[in-house]
């Protein structure tokens, strides 16, 4: 999807020309390629659907001056977004809501209720990466102190085929959430698994490790690749 900054001719476009479907958002005016949406029923898809839902549905039974409370939290200075175009804009509310309720559900935690009182984390510093496809951990190691009780930690991983210096994503990215790891270490060989299935020493990994505060708040990330272990 790519996103359209108007000129002095077009101050907005709407609807379908020739195969492409002009819109807006929050974030701004955008275009992508219509086509027939296929309807994914695969398990994790069903369960990010029903997370949706329950949001959504969880949104609407909230009491009037939470949902208030919401909005005034996302129109504070803090919360300002930029797209792609360097353009400022402010999810709605209900948009945070959505988003950090999503975020404490990939870390098995409930949605909060009230609006958030704690600041956006710092971006954790991470040592060492490794994905292995043999009999060694797949994890990732961190310094001490980088996920205390206050934080909880997430990964993104994508993993690519490497031709010299071009690297080809072949794996679709994944997050993986994980409350409080204790140590400083966190071990996903299971989940790497269950996730990629078998991966092997012409391929690397890629992950975006972040930390997310217990009201579903999430810092920047901090990128580290490795080469696949033997």
């Amino acid at each position: 999807m790519a996103i359209i900054k108007a000129g002095d001719l077009i101050s907005a476009i709407r609807g379908t020309i020739a195969g492409v479907i002009y819109s807006a958002n929050k974030s701004g005016p955008f275009a992508r390629g219509w086509s027939r949406s296929a309807n994914i029923r695969s398990l994790r898809q069903s369960v990010v659907r029903s997370n949706l839902s329950s949001l959504a549905a969880r949104w609407r039974a909230l009491d009037p001056g939470d949902q208030a409370d919401w909005d005034t939290w996302a129109a504070l200075p803090a919360q300002e977004q930029t797209n792609s175009l360097g353009e400022k804009y402010y999810l709605s509310g209900f948009q945070w809501w959505v988003k950090m309720g999503q975020n404490l559900n990939s870390v098995a935690r409930p949605p909060i209720e009230s609006a958030p009182i704690l600041t956006v984390p710092a971006a954790p510093i991470i040592l060492t990466l490794v994905v292995s496809a043999g009999a060694v951990d797949s994890k990732i190691t961190f310094a001490a102190m980088t996920f205390t009780p206050l934080y909880d930690c997430t990964i993104q991983l994508t993993i690519g085929l490497s031709h010299g210096a071009i690297v080809k994503p072949i794996k679709t990215l994944f997050l993986l959430g994980a409350q409080t790891p204790a140590g400083t270490q966190l071990i996903f060989t299971d989940e790497l698994a269950a996730r990629f299935g078998p991966v092997h020493g012409t391929m690397r990994a890629f992950a975006e490790v972040s930390r997310q505060n217990l009201e579903g708040y999430r810092s920047a990330p901090f990128g580290i690749v490795a080469n696949i272990a033997p």
